[in-house]
């Protein structure tokens, strides 16, 4: 008897545990930390806030939030592109370059020290029962 009831608990921990995540604040505010999160050790922000403003269902599988979010950073863009062309084949330039040039578009150059803050729409969708960033 006990043995039966111990595996219908199981079954019922393994359902919920398997669930798919909600999307809600804190879940987009996560997706978005990761996103601007280097492969490498290389420290190049620190995000100080994350504000997810509004979140809207396009459909079941997409999904739109207005972010504003303020970083501050670590290193120069300057010096960060000198490491890239001494080193083209470093950990650096070869999974966070295209992070780095991101950066760039969205906030300019930046220095290391500065605090600079921005607002962005956020395309999400979901792919095999986990919401990930489409486009920010």
């Amino acid at each position: 008897m006990w043995r039966r009831s111990f595996l219908i608990l199981l079954l019922l921990l393994l359902i919920t545990g398997c669930g798919e995540r909600q999307l809600d604040e804190e879940e987009v505010a996560k997706l978005v930390a990761g996103y601007f999160t280097p492969y490498s050790s290389v420290e190049i922000l620190e995000p100080l806030s994350i504000d997810v403003l509004s979140i809207k269902r396009l459909e079941a599988d997409r999904a739109l939030a207005r972010v504003c979010y303020t970083f501050k950073f670590r290193a120069d863009y300057g010096e960060l592109v000198a490491r890239i062309k001494e080193r083209p084949n470093s950990f650096l330039a070869r999974f966070d370059a295209g992070l780095i040039a991101l950066l760039a578009r969205k906030f300019g150059p930046f220095r290391k020290g500065d605090i600079k803050s921005r607002c962005d729409e956020v395309v999400l969708e979901r792919r095999y029962g986990k919401w990930v960033i489409r486009r920010i």
